[in-house]
């Protein structure tokens, strides 16, 4: 088989052939080196003596250092800094979408061990004035987890907004970390990777065969 044929088959099984649309900064590293806070900061406003977030692809609520004292000494496996939703913040970022497609969110979680309790938030997409409510969700205290949201739908060169909305009317926090968006393919698309594979399959064949 020719090695264009097979070329085409690898396309057709791999996800990244349908999308390659991403987030920045997915691990909060870009904008805590940024600012490079002793614990942690928020965006648009000093607290306590520490200085605002430095600018950068997430905004709404700020980054703590890995293993931060006063948000309960929890360590992150992703880098240096993570992400929080206090209160009633919500922590977004805009994206533009490289192809029509689905795709879904994953990221991990946990929840500040002291002060407050536990806090639960909610996972969105706005584009224009449709919002794609992507699940809620609730940490454990101290541990970071695996999370991954229901599906939403995207047009080509059209703006999205990623959001993670805190629930809480009092002092509670989430921490979020590692987050990335991935394709979902629809069934026309899982039609095309069992097309690649079969094509794969047949071509691994022939090669065998006209090795013996």
């Amino acid at each position: 088989m020719k090695l264009a044929t097979i070329l085409l088959a690898a396309a057709l099984v791999s996800p990244a052939a349908v999308s390659a649309t991403s987030l920045v900064d997915g691990s909060f590293e870009i904008k805590g080196a940024a600012t490079a806070p002793t614990d942690y900061c928020y965006d648009g406003f000093s607290s306590a003596g520490r200085p605002a977030c430095a600018a950068g692809a997430w905004t709404g609520s700020g980054v703590i250092t890995s293993g931060a004292g006063p948000w309960g000494s929890t360590v992150t496996p992703f880098g240096n800094y993570y992400g929080f939703v206090q209160g009633t913040q919500v922590m977004s970022q805009t994206f533009v979408a490289t192809s029509s497609t689905g795709l879904g969110v994953s990221w991990y979680d946990a929840n500040r061990t002291n002060n407050g309790g536990i806090q639960t938030y909610t996972v969105s997409v706005t584009h224009g004035s449709d919002v794609f409510a992507l699940g809620t969700f609730t940490g454990v205290p101290g541990q970071f987890n695996l999370k991954t949201s229901s599906s939403f739908a995207t047009v080509a060169g059209d703006s999205y907004t990623l959001n993670f909305t805190g629930l809480a009317t009092d002092d509670r926090t989430a921490f979020i970390d590692n987050v990335s968006l991935s394709v979902v393919p629809e069934p026309a698309t899982w039609g095309l990777m069992l097309a690649g594979f079969a094509l794969v399959g047949v071509a691994a064949r022939r090669r065998a065969a006209l090795t013996a």
